[in-house]
């Protein structure tokens, strides 16, 4: 059948060790800043605001016709619903900058994301198709910005890197391209 020891299969994550990105050497590694960590929380808040609104706004609606007379169990369970969806978007707004960093040379880049499953993009920026900058208005005051890379092979994406990170990037990800078409 096959050669497979099905006791180390089942300890791979048990025993793995951690990757730690401080040990790499020669790459530049970032962890989210005070500025991503406060742009997470407000739009955190800003999703769950958006929720909440179309619940607390048929919860009002709902007494307002029911009357005083009326059933008031839904309104209440309208309103809670809302709640909750703020509550859980405020959550992860303050759990999203836990779980992801990057490192990235002149050459390559490291994306690891993910809370309960670890997921690391690696790509090199020689094969990247498309990079794009992303920076709403919550992120823009605050010097930060996304970029996502699409490659022939998928997709990464850092969620809010500072601005001289970004162009250092964008600089790397250019000479890339430059290299490629001059092969």
């Amino acid at each position: 059948m096959s050669d497979l020891d099905f006791d180390d299969i089942h300890s791979v994550g048990l025993n793995h060790p951690v990757f730690d990105p401080t040990r790499l050497e020669g790459w530049t590694v970032r962890r989210p800043s005070a500025k991503a960590w406060s742009w997470s929380l407000l739009h955190g808040l800003a999703v769950g605001l958006v929720w909440l609104f179309p619940f607390a706004t048929a919860a009002l609606l709902w007494r307002r016709v029911a009357g005083p007379d009326g059933d008031k169990i839904w309104p209440v369970l309208l309103f809670s619903i809302g709640m909750v969806l703020l509550i859980i978007s405020l959550i992860k707004g303050a759990l999203v900058p836990r779980t992801w960093w990057f490192a990235y040379t002149d050459r390559e880049l490291i994306v690891e994301h993910g809370l309960f499953f670890k997921a690391r993009d690696h790509l090199t920026f020689d094969r990247v198709q498309y990079l794009e900058r992303r920076s709403g208005p919550i992120m823009r005051p605050r010097g930060i910005a996304s970029l996502i890379f699409d490659t022939a092979a998928g997709h990464a994406a850092i969620p809010a890197a500072e601005q001289a990170d970004i162009e250092a990037i964008e600089e790397h990800v250019r000479l890339a391209m430059q290299r490629a078409a001059v092969i």
